[in-house]
């Protein structure tokens, strides 16, 4: 199909050379010189592209192209204008303009420029494609094995495999390390959902959650009157998850007194609660979880070296996101759809700049933080798609990839000043008033860009 190209610009003679060279691409083009002319066709055609001018009679350029984000979400968006000025440069990106052209400009500019919008097409296409993966995969993953994991990585496929193997075996202890927020209770609860264990209690515990003067009554349980304020016997978690699974997280926090009764309580499979002298006996399948190195710490004799050779009996190892950034699509859809249904709202998509900007991102809070991210972009979303705008990231959580947003956000702003400063002849404080910043503000930014 050919790409549909929406044109408006007023100036008659100018409009009729971009017509034809537009045309020359081999594309749709519907060309006006007004949106009053306009809006009657495009209530019947769908344009991939829209080319317009700022100063047009009735609506401006950017209000012209809001209005046609609402309808297409798709639509891709090159700004033109003769009178360039920082306020406009940056309204166009927050409203998602791929470009911004100042006249006058080479044709070979705007074909540049609409060229280097395949490249997002095609993004999009990549991310549609992953939406249909994931789709296929979370389904047979619950069908199959009865949760929802989501992820298309060769990462998430090994989990995947080795969480279906160790389930098979039903006492095998097994240690999940990754760091925090990869998705370590997830796992742990994949495995006692595909294991026999499936009909008795997963019991989760925090391990550094629960005081060391009460772990050991918890951990255990106690005896009426075993201590003050034992009013009524009390059960421990292993034997609430008798004959299930007891999934104890962060257990390198464990101090080692109790790291050794737990050593005990793993090779005997029997405990004694406080203030009693029976022991009992229990069926609980152990699997932990740190985002610690256990090995290092029993280097150092933080941890007993025997307890970490009995609880690795088998690892999965959950890579962070930054490793896996292929499951970020899925995931965000995935996110896309859940707080949109708990907050009542519209959102089913997120805007391939949007994406990528997340691709970019560092996530030092993992899955977790990626989930926090969505829920508040849902939250502020007015429309039917996630855009940059309603991204928020710390500056500090990015890797090599650039956003080309704020990329090209700072290339409008370092081209704005230059021309500003050329027109005033060099004169710093004029050129500041011209561009409505203060002269302290112009200095900060002629270093930034090492103008000076």
């Amino acid at each position: 199909m050919k790409y549909n190209i929406l044109l408006i610009e007023d100036e008659d003679q100018f409009r009729e050379v971009l017509y034809d060279s537009l045309l020359a691409l081999d594309t749709n083009v519907w060309s006006y010189s007004s949106w009053e002319m306009a809006e009657e066709e495009m209530r019947v055609n769908k344009p991939d592209l829209a080319i317009l001018d700022i100063n047009l009679p009735g609506k401006n350029g950017l209000m012209i192209f809001e209005e046609l984000k609402n309808r297409f979400s798709e639509i891709e968006g090159i700004i033109i204008t003769g009178q360039a000025n920082l306020e406009n440069s940056i309204h166009s990106i927050k409203v998602g303009v791929s470009d911004f052209l100042t006249k006058p400009f080479r044709l070979k500019e705007l074909k540049n420029a609409i060229e280097s919008l395949e490249s997002y097409k095609q993004f999009q296409l990549r991310v549609k494609l992953s939406g249909k993966q994931l789709l296929n995969s979370a389904k047979a993953f619950e069908e199959d094995w009865g949760i929802e994991f989501i992820g298309i990585s060769p990462y998430i496929k090994k989990v995947n495999m080795l969480m279906k193997k160790v389930a098979q075996s039903s006492d095998t202890t097994v240690l999940i390390t990754g760091e925090s927020g990869t998705g370590k209770e997830l796992v742990a609860k994949g495995i006692h959902s595909l294991s026999g264990r499936n009909k008795a209690p997963f019991y989760p515990v925090n391990c550094t959650a629960i005081p060391d003067t009460l772990f050991e009554s918890e951990f255990f349980g106690y005896q009426k009157g075993a201590f003050t304020g034992a009013l009524t016997s009390h059960a421990g978690w292993f034997e609430k998850a008798d004959s299930g699974t007891l999934f104890l997280d962060e257990i390198g926090d464990l101090n080692l007194a109790l790291q050794a009764k737990l050593l005990r309580v793993l090779d005997e499979k029997r405990i004694c609660r406080i203030g009693s002298h029976d022991t009992l006996e229990v069926n609980t399948r152990v699997v932990t979880a740190t985002n610690k190195n256990l090995k290092e710490l029993s280097e150092t004799g933080l941890f007993r070296l025997d307890l970490y050779h009995r609880l690795n009996t088998f690892n999965i190892h959950l890579a962070p996101l930054r490793e896996r950034t292929e499951d970020i699509p899925p995931l965000v859809h995935h996110f896309i759809k859940e707080y949109s249904e708990k907050q009542r709202k519209s959102v089913k998509s997120i805007h391939s700049r949007a994406l990528n900007l997340l691709s970019g991102y560092h996530f030092p809070g993992n899955i977790r933080e990626l989930k926090n991210i969505i829920e508040r972009a849902v939250l502020l979303c007015d429309s039917s798609y996630i855009s940059t705008k309603h991204i928020q990231l710390p500056e500090e959580g990015f890797v090599s990839v650039v956003d080309d947003q704020s990329f090209k956000l700072d290339e409008i702003e370092k081209n704005t000043i230059i021309k500003a400063i050329q027109s005033c002849k060099n004169n710093k404080t004029k050129a500041a008033h011209k561009l409505n910043i203060t002269r302290q503000s112009l200095n900060r930014k002629l270093k930034k860009y090492s103008l000076e």
